[in-house]
């Protein structure tokens, strides 16, 4: 594991698949690795990515506030939404949803090559 900034705390990396389902998405963790690059490498073995999956690959630092993360993803999540790439929607359950919006859909359709050697 990679120690962040010489001190105590581990950064461990999830391989994520990212699924369009009907008029949403969902994210599914497949794997965990102690590299970035071991996560990469992974992503060989995986089937091609295609307009409705693609891969991601997240760091997280172990035993870090949850509350931590969850802030961090939710700026992200509005500046989606302001970037007009997501709407968010509340189901029949009460529970929030979100969907791609069209812009959302053609960016999707050039995703860049980062995660890809």
């Amino acid at each position: 594991m990679t120690k962040k900034n010489g001190g105590s705390s581990s950064v461990v990396y999830t391989l994520e698949v990212i699924m369009s389902s009907g008029s949403g998405f969902s994210f599914e963790t497949v794997g965990v690795y102690s590299s970035e690059n071991e996560a990469i490498k992974a992503i060989q073995n995986l089937p091609p990515e295609t307009d409705q999956m693609v891969y991601n690959v997240q760091s997280f630092i172990i035993n870090a506030s949850a509350l931590g993360v969850f802030e961090d993803h939710s700026k992200d999540v509005k500046e989606m939404m302001d970037l007009g790439v997501i709407d968010q929607l509340v189901g029949e359950d009460g529970n929030f949803y979100y969907v791609l919006t069209e812009f959302g859909k053609e960016i999707t359709k050039q995703p860049p090559d980062d995660h890809h050697p």
